[in-house]
């Protein structure tokens, strides 16, 4: 089994249909991730500020806001943020830090790709609740870590890793560009044949995901405020299916197993 019960029991898991969470709290699974529509990207689903309320006067429930802001955006979020009635707040742009400091909600720091190790992770939780740590680190790594940041921390358990993302409608300028039909996903490899990744693009923007699901071993990660769950592209029974160590076949456990063979450090200058 991937996931014990006790670590169900902290597992973060998006949600694509508002009846999914039924089926996944029948797995032990109770906190949820609704992304916030109009202000989050790369998700197959978003939600009203009064469909996130709903479902959070029953549930554990995280509001997701990972769109990049510009001024006016931030000044429109302003005027709702206090009518979204959740545990807490999920962000990618850190201007937003300052804005949620006032409404006593857990704030969680998710910027992708750039929390890669403990005193960069120390730093920002001076400032939020806690962070998601990287998902494109060794267990090696990882380890070392959840020895010694001074909060818990969010770790990434299973999803389609996202690898890109742009505010061009990338998809939709290569079909127009080739009179090809309209849709709202692309799959691209790289000149080499050798790397392949899926487009996925919403009404305002591009995002870029790994061919294959990771799988991550979180096992021994003892300083976890939660195990994520990216149910981007996933059924729930095909996420149920992998928590149990089933139907694993076509994932990837991304650098997991591998040795750190470069760092910054290393510079002789």
């Amino acid at each position: 089994m991937l996931v014990s019960e006790e670590m169900k029991n902290k597992i973060l898991i998006s949600i694509n249909k508002l009846e999914d969470i039924k089926t996944y709290k029948m797995e032990g699974i109770s906190t949820f991730l609704l992304p916030l529509k109009g202000y989050s990207v790369g998700y197959q689903a978003s939600f009203t500020v009064e469909e996130i309320n709903r479902v959070a006067s029953n549930e554990n429930v995280y509001c997701l806001i990972n769109k990049v802001l510009n001024n006016k955006e931030i000044d429109e979020l302003k005027a709702i943020l206090s009518s979204i009635k959740v545990k807490g707040f999920v962000i990618e742009d850190i201007g937003l830090i300052r804005t949620l400091k006032g409404l006593s909600k857990e704030i969680i720091l998710f910027i992708n790709h750039f929390n890669c190790n403990y005193k960069s992770i120390n730093v920002w939780l001076n400032y939020v609740d806690s962070v998601f740590v990287s998902n494109e680190l060794t267990k090696e790594e990882l380890l070392e870590i959840d020895k010694n940041v001074k909060k818990s921390v969010v770790y990434h358990l299973m999803g389609y890793n996202q690898v890109m993302y742009s505010k061009r409608k990338l998809v939709s300028n290569y079909e127009d560009y080739y009179h090809l039909p309209h849709t709202n996903y692309l799959h691209i490899t790289d000149k080499m044949g050798s790397v392949k990744f899926t487009l996925y693009e919403d009404d305002k923007t591009t995002v870029g995901y790994s061919s294959k699901c990771a799988l991550l071993d979180c096992t021994n990660l003892n300083n976890s405020y939660y195990f994520y769950v990216n149910t981007t592209f996933l059924s729930p029974d095909k996420v149920i299916n992998m928590l149990n160590s089933k139907d694993v076949e076509d994932t990837d456990n991304g650098f997991m197993n591998k040795k750190t063979v470069f760092k910054i450090g290393d510079i002789k200058w």
